[in-house]
Order: structure tokens, then sequence, then C-alpha cells
């Protein structure tokens, strides 16, 4: 029984194949995170994990490359939130995102950011991020 919940457990591990995170910021008392303006809907950075890359370091890659923030604090720790296929980190910058097009196909993925309150950020992204912004608020709110 306990071999069978382990392998279940690390078979659960190795198919999270996207590593993405939480971009918050402190603007005046108050947190927001950064969300990435897509085909009308909003996004956090995130991507695929590329072969032999940690899922911490393709989050470090992919919110450089989408949004140009290279400047993170994990300030309340690097433990991700394991979700659907992907991990999800929080870490606040003071940086302003730059849109960038991606490094490979040169294609614009997103066309825009706002930083939104956890609030408008659980109404307004899709809901298979919304543990990732529940575990954000959680961590931002213990502090």
């Amino acid at each position: 029984m306990l071999r069978e919940t382990i392998r279940l457990m690390l078979e659960d591990e190795m198919s999270k194949n996207s590593a993405g995170i939480v971009v918050i910021r402190r603007f005046n008392d108050s947190f927001k995170v950064l969300c990435l303006k897509r085909n009308e809907k909003f996004d956090i950075t995130k991507g695929l994990i590329e072969p032999g890359e940690s899922p911490i370091n393709a989050a470090i890659r992919e919110t450089a490359e989408e949004a140009g923030i290279t400047d993170l604090d994990f300030e309340w720790g690097s433990e991700p939130l394991a979700y659907g296929k992907g991990f999800a980190y929080i870490a606040s910058t003071e940086q302003d995102p730059i849109i960038l097009p991606n490094p490979i196909s040169g294609i614009l993925e997103h066309t825009g950011y706002q930083w939104l309150t956890f609030e408008e950020a659980l109404e307004s992204l899709p809901e298979y991020l919304l543990p990732a912004i529940h575990y954000a608020e959680s961590l931002v709110n213990k502090a």
C-alpha cells in the first residue's frame, strides 16, 4: 500500500512538464499579481520545462523570457505548488515587465500586462491557475 502511494506520487511529479512564477509586487500597502495579456485573457509567466532543466530554473527562465523580469526575490521560500501539469513558485519584484517576443520563434506571445489584486487575478485567470493564486495569497498574508 505504501509503495503504491509513493509510486503514484512519483508518477504525478514526473507528469508535470511546466513551471511558472506568480510574480508579486508591493504597491503602497497592498500586493498585486503580474498578469500577462494573451488573446484577450490573462496568464502568468510560465512555460515548458526543458530536458535537464529543474522546475525552478524553468520558471525563472520563462519569467525572464516572457516579461523581462530577472530581479526576483523568493521571500516566501522556494517551495512550489504542484498543480495539474505544472509547478507554481511565488516571488516578488520591483521591476516593471517588458513584453518580449519568444526568443526561439520570434512570436509575441503576450500583448500587454496588468498588475491585478489577488481578487482581480482570481476573477481574470483561467480556472487551472487559481490554486496558484490562492497559494500566493496565503503565503503573502501569512508573512
